[in-house]
């Protein structure tokens, strides 16, 4: 399993933090977990087989974590991509009424051609997968439906909350992973409903016993804040401050 962040940040502009998305190269399939703007780009920048696309996971539908849903199905319609193999689009409830209102917004332009999309609305499912099990829990942020995804494969397993405040289900998604990738928005000091800070990153991870830590979705306020000293204070497992492009093998 091989693991490539392709945006460690949010919607506000930062050097080395793009918007939310995340390549899996796992088995032999190629999927993104989340497509927030401008992944589509940094996939084929990450030397990455984009046409190729298998399954796309999303977290939730916010702007940062979704909105290249919109360039991806564009792009793949188009004649000299020839793509003929399905793609699966996952994601919470209301899925397949983004999908409509996008599609109905750009004029029946993301209406697949010469292959076919598939579209699985999930709450709390076991996907049994070529090679590999994808496990999805839900999420705490806001009133927005949300849900995390648990990757298995060969005995190794990738934990990815998306956006989430502190919960029970955040805890069962990283038990005992090989990384567990969490969100990890504002400094303590600054704590927003619906998202984590660095001392709650670090004991949700003590408390599931993960192997590797891996946080992203930093928002600039983080400049000149030290992360790890917070993190550290409950977690000592290793421990990554992702960047976009940051790769991991499992």
């Amino acid at each position: 399993m091989r693991v490539t962040v392709l945006g460690a940040g949010t919607s506000i502009p930062a050097k080395g933090h793009s918007p939310a998305g995340i390549y899996v190269q796992i088995a032999r399939e190629h999927i993104l977990l989340d497509a927030g703007p401008g992944t589509w780009q940094r996939l084929e920048r990450a030397g990455a087989p984009w046409h190729q696309l298998d399954r796309i996971f999303l977290t939730h539908f916010h702007v940062d974590h979704s909105l290249d849903l919109v360039s991806i199905l564009a792009s793949l319609r188009l004649p000299p991509v020839k793509r003929k193999k399905p793609l699966h689009v996952y994601g919470p409830p209301g899925l397949k009424r983004l999908y409509r209102t996008l599609n109905a917004a750009y004029l029946d332009k993301l209406s697949p051609r010469g292959y076919r999309v598939v579209f699985h609305e999930l709450q709390r499912a076991t996907l049994r997968l070529p090679g590999y099990a994808v496990r999805s829990v839900p999420m705490n942020h806001y009133e927005t439906k949300a849900i995390g995804y648990r990757l298995t494969a060969a005995g190794k397993t990738l934990a990815y909350s998306g956006d989430t405040d502190v919960c029970e289900g955040v805890v069962e998604l990283g038990r005992g992973a090989d990384a567990l990738i969490l969100e990890c928005s504002v400094p303590d000091e600054r704590k927003v409903e619906g998202h984590l800070t660095p001392s709650k990153c670090g004991r949700i991870a003590a408390e599931a016993g993960c192997r590797r830590l891996v946080l992203t979705h930093f928002y600039p306020v983080f400049k000149g804040y030290d992360i790890r000293a917070r993190v550290r204070y409950a977690y000592r497992g290793r421990l990554t401050l992702a960047k976009d492009f940051t790769t991991i093998q499992l």
